[in-house]
């Protein structure tokens, strides 16, 4: 009995070695060709930026009043959104241009000797308006701004450029983008006496919107003042904008 259980536990033994030799074996194997796969490749990065001129622009037009009851607080906005519906109908900005981001109605208070004092009803509105074909009509947005902003009590904030069509941009930063992993790739490979095999694996890692203005960045806003001075002379400076596609390219090595 006592060598039926010896022999047993040696056999049990011997498997044991023999399960974790071939263990030891596949991770050696596997860790093996891991490296000569990392050898045999070579992973290259590649950024394309397409920069041109904004097409459009698109401005944040705020307007409020207080009045003693919420009723001509409100009929008070009303009426200056209609002065800015007919600027921009006689400019021929589309109904689909233009869009109401916020309108509150609140009370308004003033703080005198340390106590809050109503002093009415407060209503505002908020609208996104969007002007484009800039490239053709330049002079289109100086004169809608100049008419907007001599009505009493109206803020225009957040002036964005941008461009309109962007499809075709992305498709060219794409290329730009694999060309210079590409060359970047074939230097190397030539550079360590390889040559350059298929493409193994390709990852996007950015694909953003990207601006480099001259004198303005994308997102600001301006005070009336400079607004003013800026729409006189129309020469408001837009800047380029475009987008950018960066990548990331495995290609085997010969």
């Amino acid at each position: 009995m006592e060598d039926k259980i010896s022999q047993t536990c040696t056999m049990s033994k011997k498997l044991f070695t023999g399960i974790t030799f071939l263990l030891m074996l596949f991770l050696v194997t596997s860790c093996n060709s891991k490296v000569q796969e990392s050898q045999n490749s070579i992973s290259v990065s590649g950024i394309g930026t397409v920069l041109v001129q904004p097409d459009m622009v698109l401005m944040n037009v705020s307007f409020s009043h207080t009045a003693p009851t919420t009723k001509e607080a409100k009929k008070s906005v009303e009426q200056t959104m209609q002065k800015i519906l007919k600027i921009l109908q006689e400019e021929k900005v589309e109904d689909k241009f233009m869009k109401t981001i916020s309108l509150n109605y609140d009370v308004e208070y003033d703080y005198r000797s340390g106590r809050r004092v109503r002093i009415g009803q407060r209503a505002q509105q908020s609208i996104v308006v969007t002007v484009n074909d800039m490239i053709n009509t330049p002079e289109r947005f100086s004169t809608i701004l100049d008419k907007i902003t001599a009505i009493d009590k109206v803020d225009v904030q957040d002036i964005r450029f941008d461009i309109e069509r962007k499809t075709e941009l992305f498709k060219q930063s794409r290329e730009l983008a694999y060309q210079k992993a590409f060359d970047k790739a074939q230097q190397y490979a030539e550079l360590s006496n390889r040559k350059l095999g298929e493409v193994l694996t390709i990852s996007e890692t950015v694909n953003r919107d990207v601006a480099q203005a001259r004198a303005y960045q994308n997102n600001f806003a301006l005070k009336e003042e400079e607004l003013s001075v800026m729409s006189e002379d129309a020469g408001i400076p837009t800047g380029e904008q475009g987008v950018s596609t960066e990548i990331n390219i495995v290609f085997s090595l010969k």
